[in-house]
Formats: C-alpha cells, structure tokens, sequence
C-alpha cells in the first residue's frame, strides 16, 4: 500500500515532464514552421510501443491547449481592432477570422468614406491598424494550421497505438 502513492506522485511527475517537453518541441515547430520536430518525438515513442500511449496522450494535450491560446489570441486581435476601429468611428463587424485576411485597405477605405470618414489622418491611421493586425492574424492564422496538423498527426498515431495495444492483448 505504501508504494500507490508514490506510483501516483512518479506518474504525475512523468506526465508534467512530458508536458514540458512537448511545449518546448511545439514552441520549435511553430518557429520553424514545421512538424519534423513533434515527428521525431512521436515516431520514438511510437517504437516504444503502446506503453508510450499516456506520453502521446500528455503530447496531444499540450498541443490542444496551445491550439486554444492560439484560437483565443486571433479572437482577441479582432475584437482590439474592431476597439481601435471603432474609437476612430469606423463601426465594423468582424466576426469571422477569415474575413480579415480577405479585408483590403481598398474596402476599409470604402468602408470609411460610407461611414463619413474622410480625414486623412484617421484613414492613415486605420488603415495602419488594418495592416498591423493582418500581419498578426497572419502568423496567427499559419500557428493555428500547424498546431492543427499536428493535432491530426498525434491523433492518427494514438489510435494506431491504441490498436496495436488491443491487439497485444488478445495475444
């Protein structure tokens, strides 16, 4: 009995480990903008075989949560801009992280002119905060498909262990 909690404390310990470890290699992806890195991690613990099914499990977690600060980041970015816009006067909706990409200072200026917007100085300035926030949604919008990727990658292989461990089983 004496050693259950010490298994629990281990196997926590073993689990923020490979937290950890998988932040770092995400952060590495997402710099280099590839999956090579979470590769290399998931085809080691798929040599492993299924006993490395809770460390793909920690590495699918750890990218799940990046993936929602990422998602939760892009909404933050257009609801500042729709602020920023707005102090100026524009009124836009925004609703979908998609359209901005697809917003050009051409139709922002449009936009403004409709809204009776034709100071020079607040054009310049909006069409700034268009072009700062495009550049962000930008490396945003590139983080989230490759977090996704990888989401799908990790998946893939934790249904291939987890097939492989049923049939070890049955053996």
């Amino acid at each position: 009995m004496v050693d259950k909690p010490l298994e629990t404390v281990f196997s926590y310990v073993e689990r923020a480990y490979m937290r950890l470890q998988a932040g770092d290699v995400l952060i590495t992806c997402l710099e280099d903008g590839t999956l090579e890195p979470i590769q290399e991690i998931v085809q080691g613990l798929v040599l492993a075989g299924p006993q490395s099914l809770e460390a793909l499990r920690e590495v699918l977690a750890e990218t799940g949560q990046r993936k929602a600060q990422v998602q939760d980041d892009l909404h933050q970015v257009i609801s500042e801009m729709q602020g920023v816009l707005r102090s100026y006067g524009l009124e836009m909706e925004l609703q979908d992280g998609d359209l901005l990409p697809a917003l050009t200072p051409f139709d922002l200026l449009l936009a403004m002119r409709q809204q009776g917007i034709l100071e020079q100085e607040t054009q310049a300035a909006c069409l700034q905060v268009l072009h700062n926030s495009r550049d962000l949604l930008g490396n945003l919008g590139t983080n989230l498909r490759l977090l996704t990727d990888i989401e799908i990658y990790l998946r893939d292989w934790l249904w291939a262990l987890a097939y492989e461990a049923i049939h070890q089983k049955d053996l």
